[in-house]
């Protein structure tokens, strides 16, 4: 009888821990969806269509000036957003770093903000402020640090 015990007792410990990742990974998944999601509704949305009309119009590498408080306030707005993203992208990376891609949590929230990376990276390099570029203002900051390492993880999970 004492055999028995213990093999339903290592059972249910099993699969109470078989339990508990299926719940995290789930609860990982809504946590990217958030993060996606914080990046396309609200008050970041709202800044990114400023910043997004500031570049309207520009040329091809051509430097944009954002001459209005709104847009300088706008442009940070969306920089933070990236940097609270590659926080929690770290933390969804860390804990299911052995998941194949097409079941990684990780990998939905890449594939979302993408685009969105590429797109304010490139606005980063052409974004001048008060006649100098903002990237020298930013360069070492975490706003800078934040969307540069983003855009290298991603590009380099994409591969």
């Amino acid at each position: 009888m004492q055999n028995v015990d213990k093999i339903v007792i290592a059972g249910v410990a099993i699969a109470t821990v078989v339990l508990s990742l299926v719940k995290l990974r789930r609860d990982d998944f809504e946590r990217a969806r958030q993060l996606h999601e914080s990046l396309t509704t609200g008050e970041v949305a709202e800044a990114r269509h400023v910043v997004g009309s500031a570049f309207e119009g520009a040329g091809v590498g051509e430097q944009v000036h954002l001459e209005r408080l709104e847009q300088i306030q706008a442009f940070f707005i969306v920089l933070w957003c990236f940097e609270r993203i590659d926080v929690a992208r770290d933390t969804l990376l860390g804990r299911w770093s052995w998941l194949p891609d097409w079941i990684n949590p990780r990998r939905l929230l890449d594939r979302g903000i993408q685009t969105h990376v590429t797109i304010y990276s490139n606005y980063l390099d052409r974004t001048y402020v008060n006649g100098s570029p903002l990237i020298d203002r930013l360069t070492g900051t975490p706003e800078d640090a934040g969307l540069r390492r983003l855009r290298e993880r991603i590009a380099s999970a994409a591969k």
